[in-house]
């Protein structure tokens, strides 16, 4: 249960006489989500690329948070979030593959931010999702399992995402009216790195679009990023842009049918990661994803089925053949409370010979991690054609 601690400032500790007493609310929250599972990425294009399978403990998503809020008067409000990733199944900030989970490397890893608000809505400094969350439309992986496949929807393999959850991020957030509120969101990006001396570069920046709309059984979702000059180290002005529609109906309480469409394209890259497999500089690769969902109440069960493919990459010199991408999830889950569960996952990706698809956003793989917080996936061109599979067992508790 969330525990709701009032903290009061002390008059004599303020740095100014006659300065009021203020009191803030702190909430501290948080999920514990481990279990058992196995992990293996068999069938690749080399044999030499396979992971074979083995068992792990793993964490899934589990955090510490607080959240923080004053009122101002005259209908203001202030407000801070700062939210940390944790291994509860090592104690340090690795993921399964051995590589840095960026989701646990350290303080705030997760959305974190300061911000002030009114009827108008709020503005919010620090780090904050971009873009890449499907909200209520897709929730399976997020919020209730460990891995799904609505990974599609953001990780490809070939095809870098926009943006993710990005440090140094601005934004404006509406009220909701009438079912429906937006986010703005700004960020410099790499700019504010120490790869950008400001000397024969170009400046970073990012910028998103999200708009919800909600009403009665109806949701929907769209996003769109744009990630410009992706690489501020460079002279080449790559950009990555993104976008993504979901809509969704829930039928019953805690049951939906819905689906999600998405469209990614890097224009003019300059420098190939190496997990993109068969994509050269110059090349502008773009790719299409469709997601459908479904979440279903039984009782006290919470039935999951999910399954989502590619298009071909287009934009390559060497050609889209191979490169498409079928995933499926199906799970149940029993909630002996409203904040504990229990669950049973099977997570299937299918990769076309020349294709990559992996759990990458999270550490979730047992492949090597590449390409930081807009990270392609796991699995290397070297691993092109594997078919990644989890079986997991989990235990989920919100607090």
């Amino acid at each position: 249960m969330k525990r709701t601690l009032m903290a009061a400032a002390v008059a004599g500790a303020l740095a100014a006489p006659g300065l009021a007493v203020a009191q803030s609310s702190v909430v501290i929250y948080g999920r514990a989500n481990l279990g058992i599972d196995n992990y293996r990425a068999t069938g690749a294009t080399s044999p030499t690329g396979n992971v074979n399978g083995r068992m792990r403990v793993y964490d899934s998503g589990s955090r510490l948070g607080f959240r923080i809020n004053e009122e101002l008067g005259g209908g203001l409000r202030a407000f801070a979030v700062i939210e940390t990733g944790i291994n509860m199944d090592t104690g340090n900030t690795l993921g399964q593959s051995g590589s840095v989970n960026p989701n646990t490397a350290g303080w705030a890893s997760r959305d974190s931010y300061v911000g002030v608000g009114g009827g108008w809505g709020d503005v919010r400094f620090g780090r904050q999702s971009i873009w890449w969350a499907n909200g209520v439309i897709a929730q399976a992986g997020a919020n209730y399992i460990n891995v799904d496949a609505a990974i599609l929807t953001i990780l490809t393999g070939q095809v870098i995402l926009p943006a993710a959850r990005t440090s140094n991020t601005v934004s404006y957030n509406s009220p909701t009216m009438g079912g429906f509120n937006t986010s703005i969101s700004y960020s410099p990006g790499g700019t504010e790195g120490a790869a950008y001396t400001g000397t024969g570069q170009t400046k970073d920046s990012i910028w998103g679009i999200t708009g919800r709309y909600t009403t009665g059984a109806l949701r929907a979702q769209i996003d769109w990023a744009r990630r410009k000059n992706a690489n501020p180290a460079l002279t080449s002005p790559q950009e990555n842009t993104g976008l993504k529609f979901g809509a969704g109906w829930s039928y019953a309480p805690g049951s939906q049918i819905s689906a999600v469409m998405s469209r990614m394209e890097n224009r003019n890259i300059a420098a190939v990661a190496a997990a993109q497999q068969n994509v050269a500089a110059g090349d502008s690769p773009k790719v299409r994803v469709t997601l459908l969902n479904w979440e279903h109440m039984l009782g006290q069960w919470q039935l999951i089925g999910q399954y989502a493919w590619t298009g071909k990459v287009s934009g390559l010199a060497a050609g889209g053949d191979n490169t498409r991408i079928k995933a499926y999830t199906l799970a149940a889950k029993y909630h002996l409370s409203k904040r504990t569960g229990v669950y049973a996952s099977l997570s299937q990706i299918r990769n076309e010979a020349r294709a990559i698809g992996d759990w990458g956003a999270g550490g979730q793989s047992s492949a090597s991690l590449n390409g930081g917080p807009f990270a392609l996936g796991s699995l290397t061109s070297a691993s092109a054609g594997a078919d990644p599979r989890i079986i997991a067992v989990g235990i989920m508790h919100n607090f």
